[in-house]
């Protein structure tokens, strides 16, 4: 049996929204029946092995793919970009499909979860682009009605509605409704030239036939035109270029992205769930933390009633305290962010990883053009030394000051050389100062690209599945980073780019330098005066206040992640809601010692040495999961705020027998050396 599609004509959308306080636009909403046969909620019929499976799946016709299609291949990337997908690392054991606590139905395939999928846009005020917000709201077969639950499943980094389905599992597992809203980043792409955008499903037409029904499109403009016609093939991407600043929004977009899934479940059963009868847990990885977070935050109403959140980006206020590992120097977070964090590292990262320590690490290896960029610095006086072993140190003083720690230092290679920092700085820069894409902020914008790195129209078959395969920020789905004004520019920005400045491929040194300034505020003329007081506005409106109004919550963060680092975010953030909230607090902070950022990439990019180095944090959310679901319902205990100190596998691969061993469970009683604490304003973490 085929799913089965139902369109609602406008006209009854805006009816059934007016009657039941749907937050969705009218004539957006789609509801689709999967029978857990040929297709299902959580894995679109892969099942364990096509999520495990190396390629991703493809499309009859490679350059119109149905909507089913481009649901499958968004499905299977999303799902790989939060869980190690290998057998050996847990896959099929400790998480996926056919894993132990999967369901099972009568009449469909094992591993595969039957129900319905209600999928709309939400309603976007606060742009003056086409700006719809993609949501989705999964009803399992099992739902029970008579115990009715709700997962909000944030979409982590800038992903789309389906960005938060590995975190989705545990409630279709549970038999609890799972929302999927989008944050305002999504994979709305926009291609200039030609005039393409993508629609709901993620299927690409002119923007103009479009119209509003577009997930992202820039208004047409006179600057708009100019800047297209001297700049071709260029791209603006939502999160970029939407002039909302949307993570300052996130937490009222999971808000209704609730509220979407309260009315999906009325519609479904013919029954009211509201607050009251429904137990709703924020749930989230990454910037997906971060969104259910601020969404409990802002919760005024009491729709949530619980958070379980791994590695939150999440900005908060300075507070009165500091914070101290072991018997480490105490340190104090205020007045940095994520953002502090992407400019920092991008200047000073590629010289960095050249410091004692990092011979060895992953992704490690000569990199001339990160022995230029301490050169370029050097001769810029932003580092010491008149060696490079000096230079590399200078550098990577500069992270240590701003609370970057000795156990991040594996990942100064590996995330420079992925590009990590180059790219979101691009993004984030925009977004917090509401540039428009003409605007060119730092000579830096967004294309395809030809073989020898200049700009290009992007292909039609990597156009048609760009929704599918794009995580939010370039370099993503054929879609780049350019250097507008590199001496040999406009030009793919990397290895290959020379800086004007410098006349040398020191990873465009000006660029960093550029973006960088809009932090510090240094070496600033008029308009980058106002360029800095755009970014700095957007830097603020996105601190979060800790205040989680005294309801239970879970964060878990991995010491080594060398994204975003727990000093700034978790670790102070626990302390700022400690401080703010005091013997009202209900928040539990586990730190994982052996955890970082990236559990996808665990048994892959990451592999050391040695085999495998880090534990996955996906494991903990699940106990965790269990664990405040446990809490709400029955009354047990919380996790108790603590460190855990797993032991990576190396070359073994998890057993039933060592996950035990390997993987030792957070408690609610842990031994007296694992206990965090907050004591007279400072927070003591144990080494």
């Amino acid at each position: 049996m085929q799913p089965r599609l139902l369109v609602l004509a406008g006209l009854l959308v805006a009816c059934n929204a007016a009657a039941g306080g749907s937050p969705i636009v009218p004539g957006s909403l789609k509801v689709e029946t999967y029978d857990g046969v040929t297709d299902d909620l959580l894995s679109a019929g892969l099942n364990l092995e096509g999520l495990q499976a190396a390629a991703a799946p493809g499309f009859a016709d490679r350059l119109n793919p149905t909507p089913a299609e481009l649901r499958r291949r968004a499905i299977y990337n999303n799902y790989r970009g939060i869980v190690d997908p290998v057998s050996a690392g847990g896959m099929g054991l400790l998480w996926g499909p056919k894993s132990p606590g999967t369901p099972s139905f009568e009449g469909a395939t094992f591993g595969l979860i039957p129900g319905v999928e209600y999928k709309a846009y939400l309603r976007e005020r606060h742009g003056r682009h086409v700006g719809n917000i993609p949501a989705a709201v999964q009803i399992p077969r099992h739902f029970n009605p008579n115990k009715p639950c709700i997962v909000l499943a944030s979409p982590s980094g800038s992903r789309s509605l389906y960005g938060g389905i590995g975190i989705a599992e545990w409630a279709l597992f549970k038999g609890c409704a799972v929302a999927l809203p989008g944050k305002g980043t999504d994979t709305g792409f926009h291609l200039l030239t030609p005039d393409m955008a993508n629609d709901l499903d993620g299927v690409y037409a002119p923007a103009e036939a479009l119209g509003d029904d577009a997930q992202f499109a820039v208004r047409r403009s006179p600057g708009l035109e100019a800047y297209a016609a001297a700049n071709p093939h260029r791209v603006a991407t939502k999160h970029a270029h939407s002039q909302i600043n949307p993570e300052r929004l996130w937490g009222d977009y999971a808000l209704q992205g609730i509220e979407f899934a309260f009315w999906a479940l009325q519609d479904h059963f013919n029954r009211r769930f509201d607050k009251k009868n429904t137990l709703v847990i924020a749930a989230g990885a990454s910037n997906g933390g971060g969104m259910s977070l601020r969404a409990l935050e802002a919760d005024g109403s009491g729709l949530i009633d619980g958070v379980v959140v791994t590695e939150p980006n999440i900005q908060p206020q300075g507070g009165r305290f500091t914070i101290r590992v072991g018997n480490g120097a105490a340190f104090d977070p205020r007045g940095r962010s994520l953002y502090d964090s992407i400019t920092l590292m991008s200047v000073f990262a590629a010289c960095a990883a050249h410091a004692p320590g990092a011979a060895g690490t992953v992704l490690f290896g000569p990199q001339p053009a990160g022995v230029n960029r301490c050169i370029s610095l050097r001769e810029k006086g932003l580092i010491s030394g008149d060696t490079l072993l000096d230079q590399a140190n200078a550098a990577r003083e500069k992270l240590r000051e701003h609370g970057y720690d000795a156990p991040q230092d594996w990942g100064i290679a590996s995330h420079d050389t992925l590009g990590l920092w180059r790219s979101l700085q691009v993004t984030y820069a925009n977004a917090h100062g509401r540039f428009a894409v003409q605007d060119n902020l730092c000579g830096m914008s967004l294309a395809a690209t030809d073989a020898l790195g200049r700009p290009a129209p992007l292909a039609a078959e990597p156009a048609a599945r760009l929704f599918a395969d794009s995580s939010g920020v370039p370099p993503t789905g054929s879609i780049n980073v350019i250097a507008d004004t590199a001496a040999n520019g406009p030009i793919i920005e990397g290895v290959a780019t020379v800086s004007s400045s410098t006349g040398r491929a020191d990873l465009n040194i000006d660029g960093a330098l550029c973006f960088r300034a809009l932090e510090t505020g240094e070496g600033l003329d008029g308009r980058g005066w106002a360029n800095f007081a755009r970014v700095q506005h957007g830097t603020r409106e996105i601190e979060t206040t800790g205040r989680l109004h005294g309801r239970p919550a879970i964060i878990i963060h991995g010491r080594q992640d060398a994204l975003v680092f727990p000093n700034l975010h978790s670790r102070a953030y626990y302390a700022l809601n400690q401080e703010q909230e005091r013997g009202k607090s209900n928040l539990s902070y586990i730190e994982v010692t052996t955890g970082q950022h990236f559990d996808a990439f665990v048994s892959s990019l990451f592999f050391g040495p040695t085999g495998v180095q880090f534990a996955p944090l996906h494991y903990y959310f699940v106990q965790a999961m269990d664990n405040m679901y446990a809490h709400l319902t029955a009354g047990a205990p919380l996790l108790a705020s603590q460190v855990v100190r797993p032991t990576p596998r190396g070359l073994q691969p998890y057993t039933a027998e060592n996950v035990p061993t390997l993987l030792p469970p957070a408690k609610v009683v842990p031994a007296a050396g694992d206990r965090i604490r907050f004591d007279h304003q400072q927070l003591l973490i144990p080494e």
